[in-house]
């Protein structure tokens, strides 16, 4: 809940970086032509989480990310933190290995002021304000959308740096796939999925369970493993009634467990979460309407270390949820969207709340002018939030085809993010009380964004800034009584690119990121966010091998007043397919062993070997 800061020096003025960045994407818009020459064309990827509605990603007018499943299986990652660690502005700060607890910050912002939905569904804790990213598991996991910059205007809450939309498997009719793999820690892991095919549909089934004696997360409290183990199942269908009418439907059920280090008694964790959704799709030539009622449930209770399983302290959150989303096109360059949304936050715990429910309820609508030269777009949604006051956001972007390869675009958004219940109603204990007062963190952001894509050459290139005001900070006087304040203000400048292309039978993919996240009151860093992050990655596919290198560089930060050095990780990932359905993957992570630290006191791992083997099949 607290925030330290250290003041910094030496920084690398972020207009110099940005200038870089901004050069990068003019070179390759004037030479591109003359060092690639090739016919390949673009693959087309459609993308849902920026304005609600299908869209093709290369028209959207935000920084954005699609990874999917054939990504995932070549890049082998173990945690979600794994696969982002090199989009471009995002920064990962973990406790630990794999397992444990896990903060993500989209350029800049806090990590809960990134919205996570699961298959378009608003998931996590209504209590601490975030989703523990590290209990998803990898082999459940279709595709990932990311789309940096706010979209408080069409989700609400929380999404001030991004929304990360994760959506679950999906499988063919009749096809199947298995999987197990071993590791470093004592990992092991199993999975499966199966489509189920009927007339008028298809449905998915998928189980993953995983098991790891971890290492020791922390280098002062206790010396032991600190592992974790999970459970999961998830289903994943539609049914098409008629030519307009196609109802869906997802499920997911996750158990484990975690163990941790700390200085306060407890050091296991255990959840149990669930979510469920149906979903109603109607659809003319002109018209998209889609009605769906979804609930979550996220449960954890900690105990261990002399605290009994059944003493132990826990909070679950149950969010039922509705929504009604209406796209249409009025003509041809013209289209309209329009919709609701309500949800309804109970909690349950062993300590009691002033308040342990509130309703949410909001109104949105979106506008898109789209001709050969000129994208249009503006965003407005209104949510009162029970007992908080009511918020109105925007997006508003214009966008000109410099060329029908070279886009430009401009985005200002106006976002926010609703005090949690422990910032409202925690109850009073060992001085610490929340404060039913707060209103919500609110942030101006503004974009300039630059996308091309040349003779095979693809690069997105943006600068942005972000200014955060009313920030909640936990404040403590001098008998160490605490309660949270909007007191912060925080102002984020910065700028990125990626870069996509072929040459020689490789694939390559380079980011580069700067991010100068200031507290206004102290004129430091935002602890645990590097200013300066950077990947490569390359692939390269022969006969029936596939091979993966890949680089990270993440510069020095601070935390808790102190400096953290900047560190480097080069790992390695290798699929064999024996057969077209049997293939076998092997995969180093930290492959030179690079000591390093990303929150003050706790290790990561050293170089980590996996192996395993899957088997993809048709049933008759």
């Amino acid at each position: 809940m607290h925030n330290t800061f250290r003041t910094t020096t030496n920084k690398t003025p972020w207009y110099q970086v940005c200038l870089l960045t901004l050069g990068g994407i003019i070179s390759n818009h004037a030479v591109a032509d003359e060092v690639l020459p090739t016919d390949e064309q673009p693959v087309e990827h459609i993308i849902v989480t920026a304005s609600r509605t299908p869209q093709n990603v290369d028209q959207v007018m935000a920084s954005v990310e699609v990874i999917t499943r054939d990504e995932i299986d070549k890049l082998q990652p173990k945690s979600l933190a794994d696969l982002l660690a090199t989009v471009a502005g995002l920064d990962v700060a973990r406790q630990g290995g794999a397992g444990q607890q896990t903060s993500l910050f989209t350029r800049g912002t806090g990590s809960d002021q990134t919205l996570i939905l699961i298959d378009g569904v608003r998931s996590g804790s209504a209590t601490l304000g975030n989703k523990a990213i590290e209990n998803l598991p990898m082999a459940q996991i279709e595709r990932v959308e990311v789309v940096k910059g706010p979209r408080a205007s069409m989700w609400g809450s929380d999404a001030i740096g991004g929304v990360i939309n994760i959506f679950t498997r999906r499988m063919s009719a009749g096809e199947y796939q298995l999987g197990a793999e071993t590791g470093s820690d004592s990992y092991v892991s199993g999975d499966g999925q199966i489509g189920v095919g009927y007339d008028a549909g298809t449905t998915t089934i998928s189980l993953s369970a995983e098991d790891s004696r971890g290492f020791d997360a922390r280098e002062d409290t206790e010396f032991d493993d600190d592992g974790y183990d999970r459970l999961s199942a998830a289903i994943r269908g539609d049914y098409r009634v008629n030519e307009q009418i196609v109802v869906d439907w997802i499920g997911q059920v996750d158990d484990g467990s975690n163990d941790y280090d700390n200085s306060y008694g407890a050091n296991k964790n255990d959840y149990d979460n669930y979510l469920w959704q149906l979903r109603g799709n109607y659809q003319t030539e002109q018209w998209l309407s889609t009605f769906a009622f979804s609930q979550t449930r996220d449960y954890n209770k900690n105990y261990g270390n002399g605290i009994a399983k059944g003493d132990g302290d826990f909070f679950e959150t149950r969010r039922k949820q509705v929504s009604w989303v209406n796209h249409y096109q009025l003509y041809n360059p013209f289209t309209v969207s329009a919709g609701v949304d309500f949800y309804r936050e109970d909690i349950n715990a062993n300590t009691d709340y002033e308040e342990d429910s509130r309703d949410v309820s909001a109104i949105f609508g979106n506008a898109l002018f789209q001709d050969q030269k000129w994208i249009a777009e503006a965003a407005i949604r209104y949510d009162d939030v029970e007992n908080i006051d009511s918020e109105t956001t925007y997006n508003a972007s214009i966008g000109y085809n410099v060329t029908d390869k070279l886009l430009v675009a401009l985005n200002a958004g106006h976002s926010f993010k609703a005090p949690t219940f422990n910032d409202l109603y925690y109850p009073e204990s060992f001085g610490s009380k929340g404060n039913p007062d707060l209103t919500s963190e609110t942030a101006d952001s503004y974009e300039l964004l630059l996308r091309s894509s040349y003779a095979g050459i693809k690069v997105t290139a943006s600068l942005y800034y972000t200014e955060i005001d009313d920030l909640i900070e936990w404040v403590c006087d001098e008998f160490w009584n605490c309660s949270p304040e909007n007191i912060n203000e925080v102002k984020i400048t910065g700028g990125e690119s990626t870069v996509n292309f072929s040459t020689a039978g490789l694939d390559h993919r380079a980011t580069l990121s700067y991010v100068d996240a200031e507290d206004q009151a102290t004129g430091s860093q935002l602890i645990r966010r590097a200013r300066k992050t950077a990947s490569y990655q390359v692939s390269y596919d022969w006969q029936d091998f596939e091979l993966l290198g890949q680089y990270e560089y993440h510069g020095e930060r601070s935390d808790a007043g102190q400096r953290l050095d900047d560190y480097q990780l080069v790992n390695i990932a290798l699929a064999y397919y024996v057969t077209p359905s049997w293939t076998i993957r092997a995969k180093a992570n930290n492959l030179f062993d690079e000591t390093y630290q990303n929150v003050l006191g706790y290790n990561t791992p050293g170089s980590e070997y996996f192996v395993g083997v899957s088997y993809r099949g048709f049933s008759l």
